[in-house]
């Protein structure tokens, strides 16, 4: 099915959404979508949406409407979103701090967006100070930059009959704060199929970052025994 373009009229942020305003017409970039089954929803598509502001708000698609609406939906893609429904973001785990998210209807309106941004303003990167101190709200997911200064061996742990492989590594900022995921008082964790995790990537405030570390040049280590190759800097989003 190919992608109808977009009427122009106006445009809502994301910050301004609120329930009841079925009417309202955002420009968004999917920056994260996957799949997801339980038993009260049945199958759905999920997703983070951003808008030109880098404001971020999660999305569902019911299992009634995936085969109507699954080919306008690609990671990465920018697009215009009309006639949805806004309602209270609820639950142990959020995908981003915002109250309320977006459902899908039957005449809900996906098109292309042409002129939306390459690049919008990061504002969901949490302080290692605030991690270590306990200072986040814990249900909510956030991102994280940092160095890899040391990492463990890859463990297996069995849960509700089904395996899920973990890695022990640990990062650090600018100001040697070290945080170590899944394992400490305070640490990260991934969020399940929400998270991505990239290394040493090409981009501007990457960049800036791996400026600023200080240069003693650090060797990576491994408590392990196993052989890896791991590298230097990684950004982990939500």
């Amino acid at each position: 099915m190919a992608m109808v373009r977009a009427f122009k009229n106006i445009v809502s942020y994301v910050r301004e959404l609120k329930p009841r305003k079925d009417t309202s017409r955002i420009e968004v970039r999917i920056v994260r979508l996957w799949r997801n089954y339980n038993k009260e929803s049945g199958n759905t598509i999920e997703m983070v949406f951003v808008d030109k502001e880098g404001t971020r708000i999660h999305a569902s698609v019911g299992e009634q409407l995936i085969k109507k609406i699954d080919d306008k939906l690609r990671e990465g893609d920018a697009i215009v979103v009309q006639f949805f429904k806004v309602y209270d973001d609820i639950g142990e785990y959020r995908t981003t701090p915002h109250p309320y998210k977006i459902g899908f209807f039957q005449t809900t309106f996906v098109g292309k967006s042409d002129d939306f941004p390459s690049a919008v303003p990061e504002k969901y990167f949490a302080d290692f100070s605030d991690i270590l101190g306990g200072n986040l709200d814990h249900s909510c997911l956030v991102d994280v930059v940092g160095q890899i200064v040391n990492f463990g061996s890859l463990e297996n742990k069995i849960i509700k009959g089904k395996d899920n492989m973990r890695l022990l590594i640990e990062l650090r900022d600018p100001k040697f704060c070290s945080v170590k995921e899944w394992k400490g008082a305070y640490s990260i964790s991934s969020g399940y199929n929400s998270t991505h995790i990239l290394l040493n990537p090409t981009l501007e405030f990457i960049e800036e970052f791996k400026a600023s570390l200080p240069d003693d040049s650090l060797s990576l280590t491994n408590n392990d025994s196993s052989q890896w190759s791991v590298g230097t800097a990684t950004s982990i989003r939500a």
